[in-house]
């Protein structure tokens, strides 16, 4: 991992095509304990809201994925060598498809877009942009964010961002629902629940 890590960064897109070609993995996040604790909310999630259908912006290897009971799931990533291992991983699974994140997500929808560890990850401002409109875009009921929110400068492959404030100035008709605040021993992300502002006419 070593090697991984002591990369140049050149685009996000980039640096995690590599990563995953050079055999790397999503990070410690997408195993152990905090992989378990994801689930467990995002699963009483799905299931306290009878949701039926999942489309994850970053998706990564699979192994988060692993963890997750979700009736109908898209996976999208950056990352053709993440596809694959997520191809392969789940091919007994007809309940799963995966795709390359570009262009042609705009017509894709479902019940609640999901992102996992991905936002401190998009160091380029119009990249990050465009993830962002593009995750509120595809949701019919529900985004789920599980992130860092705060403002710190990038670093390595690292950006951290105050996306809640992002969302306020350029996200309508969406509101924030609630915050699940991790319970985990270590420092790490919290859940941001956010859902349609319905009009009267609704």
């Amino acid at each position: 991992m070593n090697k991984i890590f002591r990369m140049k960064f050149s685009s996000s897109s980039d640096y995690w095509e590599k990563r995953y070609a050079a055999n790397g993995n999503s990070g410690t996040g997408s195993s152990g304990n905090l992989a378990i604790y994801k689930a467990g909310v995002i699963n009483n999630f799905i299931a306290e809201n009878n949701i039926q259908s999942v489309i994850e912006f970053g998706c990564g290897d699979g192994h988060q994925l692993k963890l997750l009971k979700i009736p109908g799931y898209t996976g999208l990533d950056v990352s053709a060598t993440a596809l694959k291992r997520c191809g392969e991983l789940f091919k007994e699974d007809c309940t799963k498809k995966f795709l390359l994140y570009d262009s042609s997500v705009s017509t894709l929808q479902a019940e609640v877009s999901l992102s996992i560890d991905v936002i401190y990850h998009l160091l380029e401002d119009d990249v990050y942009g465009k993830y962002m409109q593009d995750l509120f875009s595809s949701a019919k009921k529900f985004v789920v964010i599980y992130s860092w929110n705060e403002e710190v400068p990038k670093f390595g492959h690292l950006r951290y961002r105050k996306f809640t404030t992002w969302i306020d100035e350029h996200i309508q008709n969406w509101r924030l629902q609630r915050i699940i605040k991790n319970d985990q021993p270590i420092p790490a992300c919290d859940f941001f629940i956010y859902e349609p502002v319905l009009s009267f006419a609704d």
